[in-house]
């Protein structure tokens, strides 16, 4: 007599211990650090469009989503976390779960007037089919903003001359989970690729001194390096428009 048992990567990592990085990615919490230079020299971005219809893709709790519906947008948001998604919709964002490795965006092609994704490609194991699907459901002209954390800062760098491996890229399932890095040039090509080209690139700050001593949110000044250098910051954060 046979008996029911999960399949898929369930059954994977009760049988075997392991799992998939969709069910790692399920148990890292995140919410947006709305004092971070990335985030404030994004909004400086955004709030020189035209408002209309927004996708926040790994919208979190929503308070991103919320602020730029305060100001006029029509917000849409995507999350791996369910409690996070039940409380986007609660300050007024059309949430939706979804877990991007394994899954289409769920809205139809030329939807957004802008498309937002914040800290999630690194998370993701087939770059090239995501950004496909942004660019599937970006209007003609519309915008796509990117941030990610950059492979060739200043400190990694450093780190891979002293034989240290890089910051903010993990060689197993543990930490912040991030299975790709990007360099800024990569990430452009990729992105245009895609038919998204570059418009402008920033970084958020430049690690001179170790992020485990210091950081922009507790040194705010230090958004300026960003500017000044951005293929070291930290932090890549591109704007594109879709050809």
């Amino acid at each position: 007599m046979s008996k029911n048992v999960p399949d898929g990567h369930c059954f994977l990592e009760e049988i075997t211990g392991l799992q998939s990085i969709s069910e790692y990615n399920k148990t890292r919490t995140f919410e947006y650090e709305m004092t971070e230079s990335r985030l404030r020299k994004c909004a400086r971005w955004i709030d020189q469009l035209q408002p209309g219809k927004m996708l926040d893709i790994g919208c979190s709790t929503g308070t991103w989503g919320a602020l730029w519906r305060s100001r006029g947008w029509t917000v849409s948001g995507l999350d791996i976390d369910r409690k996070h998604v039940e409380l986007a919709r609660e300050r007024g964002v059309d949430a939706h779960c979804i877990d991007m490795n394994t899954e289409v965006l769920p809205f139809a092609g030329e939807s957004f007037d802008l498309v937002f994704a914040g800290e999630v490609i690194e998370h993701l194991v087939d770059t090239d089919a995501f950004l496909s699907e942004v660019a599937r459901c970006t209007k003609p002209r519309g915008h796509v903003i990117i941030t990610t954390p950059n492979l060739a800062s200043f400190e990694n760098r450093l780190r891979l001359v002293l034989g240290m491996y890089p910051k903010w890229l993990n060689y197993n399932l543990e930490g912040s989970g991030h299975v790709r890095l990007y360099t800024p040039r990569i990430l452009k090509k990729q992105m245009a690729e895609h038919g998204l080209h570059t418009v402008k690139m920033l970084g958020n700050w430049v690690p001179f001194i170790p992020q485990h001593f210091t950081d922009d949110v507790k040194v705010p000044a230090l958004a300026v390096t960003g500017d000044w250098l951005p293929s070291l910051s930290m932090d890549i954060m591109i704007l594109a428009q879709k050809s």
